[in-house]
């Protein structure tokens, strides 16, 4: 257990230096690190997950990840400015990598002894847990039926999406586009000759095919129509292709001779390079790794700087040679006289060797994330392993027979293609993809969908009579009913599953106050609460009146802005529960175990226990204009709050010193805040028309794009008690509601 502490300690203090280089970069957000790194030109790509996962310290990013981040952090001055990025060389990114190293090889979870084959332990691999280790769950999803009779090679786009497969029928040559999801074919690519290697462009947009005759075409994969002329460079057939983490420049290799060209002109880009590629893989810091085989040995090359790395693999080598590269590069397996080895790329040495030796290059396949690595034997026998380990995980992939003996791994390590000399092609899925029922309506498959891919679905809106504007909102405690306050003194009642109003709509007489509901705790309506009526589960519609649920208080505005507390088992007032300089408020919060009340003061965010106003209470001051809106988390450890010029900050409650989080979105004035009941989003009203998502962990936003729909100014927020749906109210009179996905299942952190 000292080993899994020491690890975490150094995980968190290594995602503290991460978030302090952050600040001293102007603290860019995750969206402006992502939209940084796309424009930059280096290849780099930084998903939401990623930068997450590493500022918060759940888990250690994959090498070529985390020199990404940093290499986009550098490109930011003291200020905040933009500046050129680094490259991947550069003397300031070397203690980052030395730390990750370091970090990597306390990681008790990929340590493991070493086999007695192992002439040196390489560093553990990174990155999340094992896809498939401890379990096998790969099934055949598909068997389809290709238009070809010999299907040469097959090769996944980056997202998964589309899985392109090479063949050949008796009348010419054909590339088939499928979807490996749904089993669907999507169209083909004809005209060519014979390819026996593909590769996808980072962004998936292009399909490069290199043909047995030496040229290479490419192909537009939403037009499926040819992205220019072909480049022509080969005299003979071309066996590895890679796009450069650039997405423009592109590495192709026949049986003697390297080339690299730049896409966009269709130029070649620098002078060839002599052997013959066995493998190759462009990495996102801009090196071009390959498996060099010169005369009679096998050495590590980066074509990008035409430099030989380190002393040669292999001195004598046979005529037939596999090799593939893990995704990271840290690894490279060959097999080479029926041995399949790992070695370790940074020593040059045997990490260790599989008990079952694979086939040849296009029979072994790495997972993304290094934790996976499928084979296939000459006998077309696919088995999966863990490569840090070299066990062999559960028995042989079963589902195919017949002459197959090549084969395909999707980046995520959850789906498998499987191909060869024969009219079909196999696809196995890793948890198989359960399709909603084709009896489904269409709109039904596509709301799953949707949801699935965690995506916020809107629904159509409900407008009020006569286009009056909506205020506050807020459900039942049991989700059965939405309630909307308008600004003509009436609460509206609908039933949000059914999308219809209820007849219980409530009229507030001139002069009544406050504005809030109450449900019987036997069921019923819902009936008008004052403070003299023992409530049952009573819900606010205003600012001014907020519910301590567990300590059955109310807190309210009374006059001249002063705060009153009462007793909502009894409706009596203790107005001597509140500190006396707390005056002129113009809003409430109250934590739902009654701890603490948040009172809004113009520009200041006053907190205090009400059990003991006599205490010095805690001001946030860091809002520069009035703050208009402010919310508690259910768990009561985390406020929010929003102010006239759109600025939203996240405070801790239980760190009185810490200051708030800047969150951002929002372009004007913030009318209305809102955490869901897990506290796994926070969501915001404002004035340009949006409602804003944020995940509170992070501080980042929890959607691509603002919830939209909205004309005028949006006024209010509220989720459903489950969190699987959030509506807004705006003053153009129209209720907005989204079904949301439910939250994430957390990742288990070393403790």
């Amino acid at each position: 257990m000292d080993s899994v502490r020491a690890f975490s300690e150094e995980l968190e203090s290594f995602a503290a230096d991460l978030r302090r280089l952050r600040l001293d970069r102007g603290k860019p957000s995750y969206r402006e690190l992502a939209a940084r790194a796309a424009k930059s030109q280096t290849g780099i790509r930084l998903p939401v997950s990623t930068q997450s996962d590493a500022f918060r310290g759940d888990r250690l990013p994959g090498l070529d990840r985390l020199m990404g981040l940093v290499r986009i952090l550098h490109s930011y001055d003291e200020f905040g400015q933009e500046r050129p990025v680094p490259p991947h060389n550069s003397p300031e990114l070397e203690p980052w990598r030395r730390r990750w190293r370091d970090l990597a090889a306390l990681d008790p979870v990929r340590r493991s002894p070493a086999p007695e084959s192992v002439t040196a332990q390489r560093a553990p691999l990174p990155g999340p847990a094992p896809v498939s280790v401890g379990r096998t769950g790969f099934a055949v999803a598909h068997v389809l039926n290709t238009c070809g009779n010999n299907n040469w090679c097959a090769v996944f786009s980056p997202d998964g999406r589309i899985l392109a497969v090479s063949g050949e029928t008796e009348e010419c040559a054909v590339i088939q586009l499928w979807d490996p999801v749904r089993g669907v074919a999507i169209g083909k690519l004809e005209g060519g000759c014979l390819a026996f290697s593909l590769a996808f462009s980072p962004s998936g947009h292009l399909l490069a095919v290199g043909d047995d005759g030496g040229a290479v075409t490419l192909w537009d994969t939403e037009t499926l129509e040819r992205a220019g002329p072909p480049l022509l460079g080969h005299h003979s057939s071309i066996g590895v292709i890679a796009f450069a983490a650039d997405g423009r420049t592109l590495v192709t290799a026949d049986d003697e001779i390297v080339h690299r060209w730049d896409t966009a002109t269709g130029e070649l880009a620098g002078s060839p390079l002599i052997g013959e590629v066995k493998t190759m893989l462009c990495r996102s810091d801009g090196s071009i790794l390959a498996a060099l085989r010169t005369r009679h040995t096998l050495r590590l090359w980066d074509l990008a700087t035409s430099a030989s790395i380190g002393k040669p693999l292999i001195e004598t080598l046979p005529e037939t040679i596999g090799a593939a590269f893990s995704a990271d590069g840290a690894l490279l397996a060959t097999t080479v006289r029926e041995e399949t080895l790992l070695w370790d790329t940074a020593t040059g040495t045997v990490a260790c060797r599989l008990p079952e030796a694979a086939g040849r290059g296009d029979t072994m396949a790495f997972s993304l994330d290094g934790r996976l690595l499928a084979t296939m034997s000459d006998h077309g026998t696919v088995r999966l392993w863990d490569p840090s380990t070299a066990t062999l995980l559960g028995p042989p992939l079963a589902g195919h027979k017949g002459p197959f003996d090549r084969l395909a791994m999707s980046p995520d390590g959850r789906m498998l293609a499987v191909c060869g000399e024969a009219d079909t092609l196999v696809v196995y899925h890793d948890e198989p993809y359960a399709a909603p029922s084709p009896s489904l309506p269409l709109a039904a498959r596509a709301l799953d969908s949707a949801l699935r891919q965690r995506q916020a679905v809107a629904l159509p809106p409900l407008a009020a009579e006569s286009g009056v504007a909506l205020r506050r909102l807020a459900f039942s405690p049991d989700g059965g009913r939405l309630l909307v306050r308008t600004e003509h003194r009436m609460i509206l009642v609908l039933d949000p599953a059914a999308r219809v109003p209820l007849p219980e709509t409530l009229l507030l007489p001139p002069g009544s106050a406050p504005w809030a509901l109450d449900f019987p705790a036997g069921g019923g309506p819902a009936v008008l609460w004052t403070p003299a009526r023992t409530p049952g589960r009573p819900v606010s519609l205003v600012e001014s009146v907020a519910f301590c649920a567990a300590a059955w208080q109310v807190a309210m505005i009374g006059a001249e802005g002063r705060v009153l507390i009462g007793n909502t088992a009894d409706g009596r007032t203790v107005a001597a529960h509140v500190p006396p300089w707390v005056s002129d408020v113009f809003a409430l919060a109250a934590a739902p175990d009654g701890s603490l009340l948040a009172a809004v003061m113009g520009g200041l965010v006053v907190l205090w226990d009400p059990a003991t106003p006599e205490r010095p209470a805690r001001e946030l001051d860091a809002h520069r204009t009035t703050v208009t809106a402010v919310a508690f988390s259910r768990d009561g450890r985390l406020l929010a709050t929003g102010d006239a010029d759109g600025t939203v900050l996240l405070w801790d409650t239980t760190a009185p010193r810490s200051p708030g989080r800047h969150l951002s979105g929002h372009s004007g004035p913030v009318y209305d805040l809102a955490f869901s009941p897990q506290g796994h989003l926070l969501a915001g009203a404002g004035a340009d028309g949006t409602v804003q998502l944020w995940d509170p962990a992070t501080g980042e936003p929890a959607t691509d794009l603002p919830l939209t729909g909205h004309t005028g100014a949006v006024r209010g927020v509220a989720f459903s008690p489950d969190a699987s749906l959030l509506a807004a109210s705006g003053d153009d009179g129209t209720l907005r509601c989204w079904l949301l996905p439910g939250p994430r299942t957390p990742t288990a952190r070393p403790r």
